[in-house]
Protein backbone atom coordinates (compact mmCIF):
# COMPACT_ATOMS: atom_id res chain seq x y z
CA UNK A 1 0.00 0.00 0.00
CA UNK A 2 1.60 3.27 -0.95
CA UNK A 3 1.10 6.20 1.35
CA UNK A 4 1.83 10.20 0.76
CA UNK A 5 2.55 12.04 4.46
CA UNK A 6 2.64 15.72 3.87
CA UNK A 7 3.71 17.03 7.09
CA UNK A 8 6.16 20.02 7.89
CA UNK A 9 7.69 18.92 10.70
CA UNK A 10 10.61 17.48 10.23
CA UNK A 11 10.76 15.20 13.41
CA UNK A 12 7.39 14.23 12.84
CA UNK A 13 7.84 13.19 9.26
CA UNK A 14 10.80 11.38 9.65
CA UNK A 15 9.62 9.18 12.57
CA UNK A 16 6.29 8.68 10.62
CA UNK A 17 7.49 7.62 7.18
CA UNK A 18 10.26 5.28 10.03
CA UNK A 19 7.37 3.77 11.55
CA UNK A 20 5.00 3.18 9.09
CA UNK A 21 8.16 1.79 6.58
CA UNK A 22 8.84 -0.84 8.97
CA UNK A 23 4.79 -2.23 9.20
CA UNK A 24 5.45 -3.25 5.40
CA UNK A 25 3.52 0.20 3.81
CA UNK A 26 5.40 2.22 1.18
CA UNK A 27 5.99 6.21 2.12
CA UNK A 28 6.72 9.11 0.60
CA UNK A 29 7.33 12.56 2.25
CA UNK A 30 6.20 15.75 1.08
CA UNK A 31 7.16 19.02 3.48
CA UNK A 32 4.76 21.41 2.56
CA UNK A 33 1.55 21.84 0.42
CA UNK A 34 2.77 22.87 -3.25
CA UNK A 35 5.15 20.06 -3.20
CA UNK A 36 2.06 17.44 -1.32
CA UNK A 37 0.13 18.63 -4.10
CA UNK A 38 2.18 17.90 -7.26
CA UNK A 39 2.72 14.54 -5.62
CA UNK A 40 -0.89 13.93 -4.88
CA UNK A 41 -1.33 14.55 -9.00
CA UNK A 42 1.51 12.95 -10.33
CA UNK A 43 1.47 9.38 -8.58
CA UNK A 44 -0.82 7.27 -7.45
CA UNK A 45 -1.26 6.78 -3.57
CA UNK A 46 -3.99 4.67 -2.16
CA UNK A 47 -3.76 6.90 0.85
CA UNK A 48 -2.66 10.11 1.99
CA UNK A 49 -1.87 11.71 5.54
CA UNK A 50 -2.45 14.96 5.43
CA UNK A 51 -1.35 18.11 7.87
CA UNK A 52 -3.92 21.13 8.39
CA UNK A 53 -1.13 24.34 9.03
CA UNK A 54 2.02 23.90 6.19
CA UNK A 55 4.00 26.48 4.34
CA UNK A 56 2.83 27.42 0.95
CA UNK A 57 -0.11 26.01 0.82
CA UNK A 58 -2.58 24.75 3.67
CA UNK A 59 -3.79 20.99 3.97
CA UNK A 60 -7.41 22.49 3.24
CA UNK A 61 -6.62 23.89 0.04
CA UNK A 62 -4.44 20.95 -0.59
CA UNK A 63 -7.44 18.67 -0.29
CA UNK A 64 -10.20 21.36 -1.97
CA UNK A 65 -7.45 21.46 -5.42
CA UNK A 66 -7.52 17.63 -5.34
CA UNK A 67 -11.30 17.34 -5.14
CA UNK A 68 -11.72 19.64 -7.71
CA UNK A 69 -9.48 18.36 -10.09
CA UNK A 70 -11.55 14.52 -9.65
CA UNK A 71 -8.77 13.14 -7.31
CA UNK A 72 -10.55 10.68 -5.06
CA UNK A 73 -7.48 9.44 -3.36
CA UNK A 74 -8.57 8.89 0.36
CA UNK A 75 -7.08 11.43 2.96
CA UNK A 76 -6.58 11.12 6.49
CA UNK A 77 -5.86 14.53 8.47
CA UNK A 78 -3.89 14.36 10.61
CA UNK A 79 -3.60 17.99 12.50
CA UNK A 80 -3.05 19.66 15.91
CA UNK A 81 -6.75 21.35 15.36
CA UNK A 82 -8.99 19.53 17.42
CA UNK A 83 -11.86 22.23 17.21
CA UNK A 84 -15.06 20.59 16.18
CA UNK A 85 -15.27 23.24 13.30
CA UNK A 86 -12.35 22.29 12.24
CA UNK A 87 -13.05 18.59 11.95
CA UNK A 88 -16.29 19.15 10.31
CA UNK A 89 -14.78 21.15 7.27
CA UNK A 90 -11.68 19.09 7.06
CA UNK A 91 -14.86 16.07 6.54
CA UNK A 92 -16.67 18.92 4.49
CA UNK A 93 -13.81 19.39 1.99
CA UNK A 94 -13.34 15.32 1.02
CA UNK A 95 -11.65 14.30 3.99
CA UNK A 96 -12.36 10.53 4.67
CA UNK A 97 -10.72 10.41 8.34
CA UNK A 98 -9.32 12.84 10.97
CA UNK A 99 -6.96 12.34 13.45
CA UNK A 100 -6.19 14.73 16.45
CA UNK A 101 -2.39 14.78 17.72
CA UNK A 102 -1.08 14.19 19.72
CA UNK A 103 -2.17 10.67 18.76
CA UNK A 104 -1.29 6.90 19.58
CA UNK A 105 0.65 5.40 16.91
CA UNK A 106 -0.63 2.16 16.92
CA UNK A 107 -4.16 4.26 16.41
CA UNK A 108 -2.46 5.39 13.30
CA UNK A 109 -1.27 1.73 12.14
CA UNK A 110 -4.47 0.40 12.49
CA UNK A 111 -5.86 3.58 9.71
CA UNK A 112 -4.18 2.04 6.50
CA UNK A 113 -5.47 -1.34 7.29
CA UNK A 114 -8.75 -0.21 7.43
CA UNK A 115 -8.63 1.63 3.85
CA UNK A 116 -7.04 -1.85 2.81
CA UNK A 117 -10.24 -3.21 3.54
CA UNK A 118 -12.55 -0.59 2.04
CA UNK A 119 -10.74 -1.09 -1.07
CA UNK A 120 -11.22 -4.82 -1.34
CA UNK A 121 -14.92 -3.53 -2.17
CA UNK A 122 -18.71 -4.24 -1.36
CA UNK A 123 -22.20 -4.87 -2.36
CA UNK A 124 -24.80 -2.50 -0.73
CA UNK A 125 -28.83 -2.84 -1.62
CA UNK A 126 -30.73 0.34 -0.04
CA UNK A 127 -34.56 -0.17 -0.15
CA UNK A 128 -36.93 2.10 0.14
CA UNK A 129 -39.81 0.65 2.47
CA UNK A 130 -43.33 0.61 0.57
CA UNK A 131 -41.50 0.58 -2.81
CA UNK A 132 -39.29 -2.65 -2.22
CA UNK A 133 -42.24 -4.34 -1.20
CA UNK A 134 -44.31 -3.11 -4.27
CA UNK A 135 -41.68 -3.70 -6.82
CA UNK A 136 -38.80 -6.55 -6.74
CA UNK A 137 -35.66 -5.47 -7.99
CA UNK A 138 -36.30 -8.41 -10.24
CA UNK A 139 -38.61 -6.10 -11.91
CA UNK A 140 -36.47 -3.76 -13.49
CA UNK A 141 -35.10 -5.64 -16.14
CA UNK A 142 -33.48 -2.94 -18.25
CA UNK A 143 -37.08 -1.34 -18.77
CA UNK A 144 -38.07 2.32 -18.26
CA UNK A 145 -41.97 2.19 -16.97
CA UNK A 146 -43.72 -0.99 -15.41
CA UNK A 147 -46.89 -1.79 -13.34
CA UNK A 148 -47.20 -3.81 -10.37
CA UNK A 149 -50.75 -4.37 -8.51
CA UNK A 150 -51.98 -1.10 -10.00
CA UNK A 151 -49.11 1.13 -9.09
CA UNK A 152 -47.07 2.36 -12.20
CA UNK A 153 -43.52 2.95 -11.74
CA UNK A 154 -40.59 5.30 -13.88
CA UNK A 155 -37.37 3.02 -13.61
CA UNK A 156 -33.68 4.16 -14.04
CA UNK A 157 -30.71 1.74 -13.84
CA UNK A 158 -27.03 3.55 -13.69
CA UNK A 159 -23.89 2.08 -13.33
CA UNK A 160 -21.61 4.02 -10.98
CA UNK A 161 -18.17 2.38 -10.62
CA UNK A 162 -18.67 -1.00 -8.55
CA UNK A 163 -22.46 -0.35 -8.43
CA UNK A 164 -25.73 -0.71 -10.00
CA UNK A 165 -27.49 2.21 -9.01
CA UNK A 166 -31.61 1.03 -9.54
CA UNK A 167 -33.73 3.98 -9.03
CA UNK A 168 -37.52 3.77 -9.01
CA UNK A 169 -40.34 6.56 -8.94
CA UNK A 170 -43.83 5.95 -7.74
CA UNK A 171 -46.40 7.80 -10.22
CA UNK A 172 -49.59 6.70 -8.70
CA UNK A 173 -52.07 9.42 -8.09
CA UNK A 174 -51.75 10.07 -4.59
CA UNK A 175 -55.11 10.49 -2.74
CA UNK A 176 -53.25 12.20 -0.16
CA UNK A 177 -52.39 15.05 -2.11
CA UNK A 178 -55.83 15.92 -2.49
CA UNK A 179 -56.67 15.55 1.35
CA UNK A 180 -53.50 17.68 2.12
CA UNK A 181 -54.67 20.20 0.13
CA UNK A 182 -57.84 20.61 2.02
CA UNK A 183 -56.07 21.05 5.44
CA UNK A 184 -53.83 23.61 3.70
CA UNK A 185 -56.72 26.09 2.62
CA UNK A 186 -58.30 25.24 6.32
CA UNK A 187 -55.21 26.32 7.12
CA UNK A 188 -54.78 29.40 5.14
CA UNK A 189 -58.83 30.47 6.22
CA UNK A 190 -57.94 30.29 9.46
CA UNK A 191 -54.75 32.08 9.35
CA UNK A 192 -56.53 35.13 7.13
CA UNK A 193 -59.15 35.49 10.21
CA UNK A 194 -56.27 35.69 12.83
CA UNK A 195 -54.53 37.68 10.50
CA UNK A 196 -57.15 40.62 11.00
CA UNK A 197 -57.26 40.22 14.64
CA UNK A 198 -53.30 40.70 14.89
CA UNK A 199 -53.07 43.61 12.52
CA UNK A 200 -55.14 45.52 14.98
CA UNK A 201 -53.08 44.64 18.25
CA UNK A 202 -50.00 45.36 15.60
CA UNK A 203 -51.08 48.79 14.93
CA UNK A 204 -51.53 49.97 18.82
CA UNK A 205 -48.31 48.27 19.44
CA UNK A 206 -46.30 49.47 16.52
CA UNK A 207 -44.33 52.35 18.99
CA UNK A 208 -42.42 49.95 21.10
CA UNK A 209 -41.32 47.29 18.02
CA UNK A 210 -37.91 49.23 17.47
CA UNK A 211 -37.16 48.43 20.65
CA UNK A 212 -38.24 44.88 20.58
CA UNK A 213 -35.90 44.78 18.07
CA UNK A 214 -33.13 45.36 19.42
CA UNK A 215 -34.07 43.28 22.41
CA UNK A 216 -34.59 40.19 20.21
CA UNK A 217 -31.12 40.98 18.28
CA UNK A 218 -28.69 41.36 21.35
CA UNK A 219 -30.28 38.30 23.00
CA UNK A 220 -29.21 36.21 19.64
CA UNK A 221 -25.47 37.34 20.01
CA UNK A 222 -23.15 35.15 22.34
CA UNK A 223 -19.68 34.67 22.53
CA UNK A 224 -19.58 32.42 19.25
CA UNK A 225 -21.65 35.12 17.61
CA UNK A 226 -19.83 38.27 18.27
CA UNK A 227 -19.67 39.03 14.76
CA UNK A 228 -23.33 39.95 14.62
CA UNK A 229 -24.19 43.65 15.05
CA UNK A 230 -27.24 45.92 15.49
CA UNK A 231 -28.15 47.93 12.65
CA UNK A 232 -28.55 51.72 13.39
CA UNK A 233 -30.69 52.14 10.36
CA UNK A 234 -33.66 50.15 11.34
CA UNK A 235 -33.84 52.06 14.65
CA UNK A 236 -35.63 55.27 15.34
CA UNK A 237 -33.41 58.62 14.85
CA UNK A 238 -34.03 58.71 18.69
CA UNK A 239 -32.19 55.60 19.52
CA UNK A 240 -29.25 55.33 16.72
CA UNK A 241 -26.70 57.06 19.30
CA UNK A 242 -27.51 54.16 21.69
CA UNK A 243 -27.07 51.57 18.64
CA UNK A 244 -24.09 52.94 17.75
CA UNK A 245 -22.50 52.84 21.26
CA UNK A 246 -23.73 48.98 21.67
CA UNK A 247 -21.92 48.15 18.26
CA UNK A 248 -18.82 49.81 19.15
CA UNK A 249 -18.67 47.86 22.47
CA UNK A 250 -19.23 44.56 20.36
CA UNK A 251 -16.39 45.55 18.15
CA UNK A 252 -14.07 46.12 21.33
CA UNK A 253 -15.50 42.42 22.72
CA UNK A 254 -15.13 40.64 19.23
CA UNK A 255 -11.16 41.57 18.84
CA UNK A 256 -10.72 41.14 22.18
CA UNK A 257 -12.29 37.10 22.20
CA UNK A 258 -10.26 36.66 18.41
CA UNK A 259 -7.08 37.53 20.33
CA UNK A 260 -7.31 35.14 23.17
CA UNK A 261 -9.31 32.44 20.32
CA UNK A 262 -5.91 33.21 17.81
CA UNK A 263 -3.54 32.88 21.20
CA UNK A 264 -5.11 29.56 22.47
CA UNK A 265 -5.22 27.74 18.71
CA UNK A 266 -1.74 28.55 18.00
CA UNK A 267 -0.25 27.85 21.46
CA UNK A 268 -2.38 24.54 21.52
CA UNK A 269 -0.57 23.69 18.05
CA UNK A 270 2.93 24.71 18.94
CA UNK A 271 2.55 22.61 22.28
CA UNK A 272 1.09 19.53 20.51
CA UNK A 273 4.03 19.31 18.01
CA UNK A 274 6.75 18.66 20.39
CA UNK A 275 4.50 16.26 22.69
CA UNK A 276 3.69 14.64 18.56
CA UNK A 277 7.66 14.41 18.53
CA UNK A 278 8.29 12.96 21.73
CA UNK A 279 5.64 9.91 22.39
CA UNK A 280 5.94 8.98 18.78
CA UNK A 281 9.72 8.49 18.42
CA UNK A 282 9.64 6.77 21.55
CA UNK A 283 7.01 4.15 20.46
CA UNK A 284 8.91 4.09 17.01
CA UNK A 285 12.35 3.30 19.31
CA UNK A 286 9.96 1.00 21.47
CA UNK A 287 8.23 -0.97 19.02
CA UNK A 288 11.58 -3.10 18.29
CA UNK A 289 14.46 -4.14 19.76
CA UNK A 290 17.56 -1.49 18.91
CA UNK A 291 21.03 -0.75 19.67
CA UNK A 292 22.09 0.78 22.94
CA UNK A 293 23.49 4.01 20.44
CA UNK A 294 19.65 4.10 18.60
CA UNK A 295 18.38 4.54 22.40
CA UNK A 296 20.67 7.34 23.19
CA UNK A 297 19.74 9.27 20.32
CA UNK A 298 16.07 9.15 21.04
CA UNK A 299 16.53 10.70 24.89
CA UNK A 300 19.02 13.23 23.06
CA UNK A 301 15.82 14.34 20.49
CA UNK A 302 13.80 14.51 23.65
CA UNK A 303 15.76 16.81 25.80
CA UNK A 304 15.92 18.78 22.43
CA UNK A 305 12.06 18.97 22.27
CA UNK A 306 11.62 19.73 26.44
CA UNK A 307 14.16 23.02 25.90
CA UNK A 308 12.05 23.47 23.01
CA UNK A 309 8.62 23.77 25.10
CA UNK A 310 10.07 25.30 27.79
CA UNK A 311 11.22 28.17 25.07
CA UNK A 312 8.24 28.20 23.40
CA UNK A 313 6.24 28.62 27.15
CA UNK A 314 8.36 31.67 27.97
CA UNK A 315 8.28 33.54 24.49
CA UNK A 316 4.50 33.04 24.18
CA UNK A 317 3.74 34.31 27.70
CA UNK A 318 5.38 37.57 26.88
CA UNK A 319 4.22 37.71 23.36
CA UNK A 320 0.92 37.77 24.81
CA UNK A 321 1.92 40.31 27.27
CA UNK A 322 3.23 43.25 24.85
CA UNK A 323 0.21 42.15 22.41
CA UNK A 324 -2.54 43.30 25.44
CA UNK A 325 -3.51 46.88 24.26
CA UNK A 326 -3.70 47.69 28.31
CA UNK A 327 -0.16 47.21 28.98
CA UNK A 328 1.39 49.84 30.12
CA UNK A 329 5.24 50.62 28.89
CA UNK A 330 7.79 52.52 31.09
CA UNK A 331 8.84 55.33 28.16
CA UNK A 332 12.26 57.27 28.88
CA UNK A 333 15.36 57.87 27.40
CA UNK A 334 17.33 55.12 25.85
CA UNK A 335 21.35 55.87 25.30
CA UNK A 336 21.78 54.25 22.01
CA UNK A 337 25.16 52.86 22.49
CA UNK A 338 24.88 51.13 25.66
CA UNK A 339 21.69 49.02 24.67
CA UNK A 340 23.66 48.14 21.56
CA UNK A 341 26.87 46.83 23.33
CA UNK A 342 25.04 45.20 26.18
CA UNK A 343 23.06 43.29 23.56
CA UNK A 344 26.05 42.46 21.27
CA UNK A 345 28.28 41.70 24.20
CA UNK A 346 25.49 38.76 24.66
CA UNK A 347 25.99 37.25 21.05
CA UNK A 348 29.50 37.93 21.11
CA UNK A 349 30.93 34.71 22.18
CA UNK A 350 28.23 32.86 19.72
CA UNK A 351 29.20 34.74 16.73
CA UNK A 352 32.96 34.25 17.16
CA UNK A 353 32.18 30.86 17.06
CA UNK A 354 30.05 30.88 14.13
CA UNK A 355 32.92 33.25 12.41
CA UNK A 356 30.69 35.75 12.27
CA UNK A 357 31.80 39.20 13.07
CA UNK A 358 29.45 42.01 14.91
CA UNK A 359 29.62 45.72 13.75
CA UNK A 360 28.31 48.62 15.53
CA UNK A 361 27.46 52.28 15.22
CA UNK A 362 25.07 54.47 17.32
CA UNK A 363 23.85 57.44 18.10
CA UNK A 364 21.22 60.02 18.18
CA UNK A 365 18.55 59.68 20.96
CA UNK A 366 16.27 56.67 21.92
CA UNK A 367 12.79 57.04 23.82
CA UNK A 368 10.89 54.23 25.09
CA UNK A 369 10.88 51.38 27.36
CA UNK A 370 14.40 50.00 27.74
CA UNK A 371 14.06 46.42 28.82
CA UNK A 372 11.44 45.61 25.56
CA UNK A 373 13.76 47.41 23.19
CA UNK A 374 16.81 45.44 24.50
CA UNK A 375 14.71 41.99 23.78
CA UNK A 376 13.72 43.56 20.51
CA UNK A 377 17.14 44.12 19.30
CA UNK A 378 18.37 40.77 20.84
CA UNK A 379 15.90 38.77 18.94
CA UNK A 380 16.95 40.94 15.40
CA UNK A 381 20.47 39.87 16.17
CA UNK A 382 19.85 36.53 17.09
CA UNK A 383 18.03 36.20 13.70
CA UNK A 384 20.70 37.58 11.79
CA UNK A 385 23.13 35.29 13.40
CA UNK A 386 20.93 31.86 12.66
CA UNK A 387 20.88 33.41 9.14
CA UNK A 388 24.58 34.06 8.01
CA UNK A 389 27.31 31.70 7.45
CA UNK A 390 31.23 31.69 8.39
CA UNK A 391 33.17 34.63 7.62
CA UNK A 392 29.70 37.24 7.45
CA UNK A 393 28.91 40.00 8.90
CA UNK A 394 26.46 41.84 11.18
CA UNK A 395 26.27 45.16 11.32
CA UNK A 396 23.84 47.43 13.92
CA UNK A 397 22.85 51.06 13.87
CA UNK A 398 21.08 53.45 15.76
CA UNK A 399 20.75 57.19 13.89
CA UNK A 400 18.28 59.92 14.70
CA UNK A 401 15.76 60.95 11.70
CA UNK A 402 12.93 63.90 10.73
CA UNK A 403 10.34 61.03 11.78
CA UNK A 404 12.77 59.24 14.46
CA UNK A 405 15.08 57.61 15.81
CA UNK A 406 16.07 54.54 13.14
CA UNK A 407 17.59 51.05 14.51
CA UNK A 408 18.94 48.48 11.26
CA UNK A 409 19.89 45.68 11.56
CA UNK A 410 21.58 44.57 8.71
CA UNK A 411 23.14 40.96 8.06
CA UNK A 412 24.79 39.05 4.83
CA UNK A 413 23.14 35.86 5.35
CA UNK A 414 21.13 33.56 3.12
CA UNK A 415 18.11 36.53 2.81
CA UNK A 416 14.43 35.69 2.58
CA UNK A 417 12.79 34.71 -0.14
CA UNK A 418 10.53 37.35 -1.79
CA UNK A 419 7.18 35.25 -1.42
CA UNK A 420 7.77 34.60 2.29
CA UNK A 421 8.38 38.44 3.30
CA UNK A 422 4.87 38.80 4.03
CA UNK A 423 4.40 36.26 6.93
CA UNK A 424 7.57 36.24 8.27
CA UNK A 425 6.26 38.90 11.09
CA UNK A 426 3.65 35.92 11.71
CA UNK A 427 3.18 33.85 15.15
CA UNK A 428 5.27 30.66 14.36
CA UNK A 429 6.09 31.68 10.98
CA UNK A 430 9.06 30.44 9.77
CA UNK A 431 11.00 30.44 6.08
CA UNK A 432 11.86 27.24 4.22
CA UNK A 433 15.45 28.26 4.73
CA UNK A 434 14.91 27.57 8.40
CA UNK A 435 13.33 24.61 8.02
CA UNK A 436 15.89 23.19 5.82
CA UNK A 437 18.51 24.00 7.94
CA UNK A 438 20.05 22.37 11.03
CA UNK A 439 19.06 25.04 13.81
CA UNK A 440 15.08 26.12 14.19
CA UNK A 441 13.60 28.76 16.75
CA UNK A 442 9.87 28.90 17.70
CA UNK A 443 9.05 31.23 14.70
CA UNK A 444 7.70 33.89 17.45
CA UNK A 445 11.48 36.16 17.57
CA UNK A 446 9.85 38.70 14.64
CA UNK A 447 6.44 38.59 15.89
CA UNK A 448 7.49 39.27 19.81
CA UNK A 449 9.67 42.38 17.74
CA UNK A 450 6.20 43.56 15.64
CA UNK A 451 4.59 43.56 18.99
CA UNK A 452 7.25 45.29 20.45
CA UNK A 453 7.67 48.03 17.74
CA UNK A 454 3.48 48.89 18.04
CA UNK A 455 3.37 49.32 21.43
CA UNK A 456 5.67 51.72 21.02
CA UNK A 457 3.95 53.11 18.02
CA UNK A 458 6.92 52.59 15.51
CA UNK A 459 6.73 50.43 12.13
CA UNK A 460 8.41 47.69 11.33
CA UNK A 461 10.24 46.65 7.58
CA UNK A 462 12.13 44.10 6.58
CA UNK A 463 13.98 44.19 2.85
CA UNK A 464 15.99 41.45 1.83
CA UNK A 465 17.79 39.91 -0.85
CA UNK A 466 18.50 35.41 -1.17
CA UNK A 467 22.35 34.80 -0.76
CA UNK A 468 22.77 38.34 -0.44
CA UNK A 469 21.50 39.18 3.43
CA UNK A 470 18.56 40.95 4.97
CA UNK A 471 18.11 44.69 6.76
CA UNK A 472 15.48 45.06 9.05
CA UNK A 473 14.46 48.84 9.76
CA UNK A 474 12.81 49.70 12.76
CA UNK A 475 11.68 53.28 13.22
CA UNK A 476 10.48 54.29 16.28
CA UNK A 477 9.08 57.73 16.96
CA UNK A 478 10.31 60.35 19.11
Amino acid sequence: MRLLVVEDELKTATYLKKGLSESGFSVQVAQDGDQGLFMAMEKAFDLIILDVMLPRRSGWSLLETLRQNGQLTPVLFLTARDTVPDRVKGLELGADDYLVKPFAFSELLARPQVWLRVLDGTTITIESRGIAEALPVSGFGGKEQTRFHGRRFLLHEQPVGHYLVQGALETTVDEGLVLSYRHRLFYALLLGSSACTVFGWWAANRGLSPIRTMVDSTRTITAHRLQERLEPADAPQELRDLVQALNDMLNRLEQAFSRLSQFSADLAHELRTPITNLTGEAEVALSRERPGEEYRRVLESSLEEFRRLSQLITRMLFLARVEDPQTAIKRGVVEPQRLVDEVLAFFEALAEEQGVRLECSAGGRLRGDADLLRQALANLVANALQATPRGGRIQVTVQSGPQGAEVLVRDTGRGIPAAELPYVCDRFARTRASLDGKAMGTGLGLAIVHSIVRLHGGTLRIESEQSRGTTVRVLLPD
